[in-house]
């Protein structure tokens, strides 16, 4: 259980260093290249490539942009940012990486996804660890039953086998009566008296 727990945390973390690279290549419907404000920064919007230009507003740290230009002789960076708002920005505080701030919800959109995963592996886990008690218990039952059939088996065999015995005994006493009996039927008509004959012949 606790390597299956551990294989699991290292394909969030694997899932996880992949999904970074897929959102930092990501590009937007606009034209131009996907860009992020710096998370350690608070950097206000310019009318034009300088600081000197009027400030239209400000753009928050780790703000989703969109790259337009690049004024690289002045160091500034036209954006279009997420309120669809035109103007320059310092091309220093412009990253390639995702922020923080865009990161983490779909980080943790990701961690309950799996943990939501987990929870449904360790419900199956215990349903078939369920079942093969059930199978455990049944085959136990049926091992029960065979044990006393074959006693029951055994009873009837050795029944069988008495009877037998006593079969033929019986066929045995019946015949040892049968010669006897007719031994000594022999021997009483062997000396019973001979009835004599009569002598008609005349002298």
């Amino acid at each position: 259980m606790i390597r299956k727990q551990i294989v699991f945390l290292f394909l969030i973390v694997t899932s996880c260093f992949f999904s970074l690279q897929l959102i930092a290549q990501e590009n937007s419907a606009n034209q131009g290249d996907v860009r992020y404000i710096s998370d350690d920064l608070f950097t206000y919007l310019h009318a034009g490539p300088g600081l000197n230009f009027r400030i239209l507003g400000s753009v928050t740290a780790g703000a989703k942009v969109t790259l337009l230009k690049l004024d690289k002789e002045n160091n500034f960076a036209e954006i279009l940012d997420e309120k669809n708002r035109k103007g320059w920005v310092n091309a220093d505080f412009i990253n390639k990486d995702s922020s923080v701030r865009e990161l983490v919800p779909g980080l943790q959109q990701q961690v309950e996804q799996h943990q939501l995963d987990l929870q449904q592996e360790l419900t199956n886990n215990d349903i078939l660890n369920q079942k093969i008690s059930d199978l455990n218990a049944e085959i136990s039952s049926l091992k029960t039953l065979l044990t006393a059939s074959e006693q029951t088996k055994a009873e009837i065999q050795q029944t069988l086998d008495n009877y037998n015995q006593s079969a033929e005994m019986e066929w045995l006493t019946r015949g040892g009566i049968l010669v006897i009996v007719s031994v000594l039927f022999g021997i009483v008509i062997t000396y019973l008296p001979k009835k004599r004959r009569r002598n008609d012949n005349w002298m």
